[in-house]
């Protein structure tokens, strides 16, 4: 039973380089503090993936189209179907005084926005300064392991986990309630304070709105509710 478009679905996955096994990206919050890559501010556990949404790389998200639940296969992904291949048109030199004037000291392997573009600085010579906007991984084979966890089916998980990937860890299942009512076609959601107290809880809402009303077409309603205890 392959995914279809739309799907949603409760993915782990490991992605590591071709050639030098360096892992690169993980939901496993073990393997990630092995490999040196754990981030406080991720998520960790199985992922939801919306089958089609494009928040993952291409030949990732090819590879999850293809499973079952519970199926885990590992697959191989060339470089156009990853991070891209190497572009030598994205290889710029400037001036040495472009980065000192705003601030910056231009050293190799530093990593600067320039025009709101990330970019690597490759080298700096004299008063020239060679500048790379590929992606650090473009041109690289990359390796993933996958695994389809649970495809969620219920409004209610679909909404809940919509709202649970943009919080922060901290924040559990249990601080999300989401009761869908099918006649009214009404989502409603309730936060626990601990969500009230996280920065940015309302642009959060804005997003999910519209995300639910994107992906999850058995809702017409949002209702959000604050459930606070007076502690007194």
């Amino acid at each position: 039973m392959a995914f279809n478009e739309g799907d949603f679905v409760l993915i782990e996955y490991d992605l590591w380089v071709k050639d030098t096994g360096s892992l690169i990206d993980t939901t496993s919050e073990e393997k990630a503090k092995e490999a040196g890559i754990y981030d406080p501010r991720e998520r960790y556990g199985p992922r939801l993936v919306i089958v089609g949404e494009g928040r993952l790389i291409r030949g990732l998200e090819e590879a999850i189209r293809e499973l079952d639940v519970g199926k885990e296969v590992e697959v191989e992904i060339p470089p156009e179907k990853a991070f891209g291949k190497r572009d030598p048109s994205k290889i710029k030199v400037y001036p040495r005084t472009e980065f000192l004037k705003h601030g910056i000291v231009p050293e190799p392997n530093k990593v600067v926005e320039i025009d709101g573009k990330p970019a690597i600085i490759r080298s700096v010579t004299g008063g020239r300064v060679i500048v790379d906007f590929n992606h650090p991984l473009a041109g690289r084979t990359v390796k993933a392991r996958i695994k389809a966890v649970k495809k969620l089916e219920s409004v209610d998980e679909k909404v809940k986990y919509l709202i649970l990937r943009r919080l922060p860890p901290m924040i559990g299942s249990q601080d999300v309630n989401v009761k869908y009512d099918a006649q009214s076609k009404t989502a409603k959601v309730i936060f626990n304070e601990k969500i009230l107290n996280v920065n940015d809880a309302e642009i959060v809402k804005r997003i999910v709105v519209e995300e639910i009303k994107r992906y999850i077409l058995e809702v017409d309603k949002v209702v959000f509710e604050e459930n606070i205890v007076l502690r007194r």
